[in-house]
């Protein structure tokens, strides 16, 4: 007996545009710049109230020009990625969770300025590709050390 599996995301038979611009990750502004270079389909008109919309086949289309970069006018096309939340940019990022490891380690009272000071020393090339336990373990020495805390 086979189970039948349904898809993550089961496509409509008519989706809004804002729809797809969330399934893309795109402004509305921007993805209409793209529809008049010819990027992706113009949307169809509801005849009732002349709402845009794009059918099923047409969102695929749509969603394999982003991932491959051929524009369903076959040209090629580079995407921009979206900016990094606020959070990220701002240089203020929550390190709460470091904050509650170095509790438990008996460091209490260390705020995120020293958690960052100690990150850039520690990580100049960021933490990424490093396990949160040795993040925390680097950390904790180097704020031991350095009489930060």
């Amino acid at each position: 007996m086979s189970v039948a599996m349904k898809s993550e995301s089961p496509l409509k038979a008519a989706v809004s545009v804002s729809a797809v611009c969330r399934q893309l990750g795109m402004s509305r502004s921007q993805f209409y710049l793209h529809v008049e270079r010819g990027t992706f389909h113009t949307p169809l008109r509801l005849p009732t109230n002349q709402r845009p919309y794009f059918t099923a086949s047409m969102v695929e289309d749509i969603l394999k020009a982003r991932e491959t970069g051929v524009g369903v006018n076959g040209e090629y096309v580079l995407f921009y990625d979206r900016r990094a939340s606020s959070q990220e940019s701002s240089g203020t990022k929550d390190h709460s969770s470091l904050i509650d490891g170095l509790k438990n380690l008996g460091l209490a009272g260390v705020t995120n300025q020293q958690i960052e000071a100690a990150l850039a020393i520690c990580f100049p090339k960021g933490s990424q590709g490093h396990g949160e336990s040795d993040v925390l373990r680097t950390v904790f020495r180097h704020l031991k050390r350095s009489g930060s805390a």
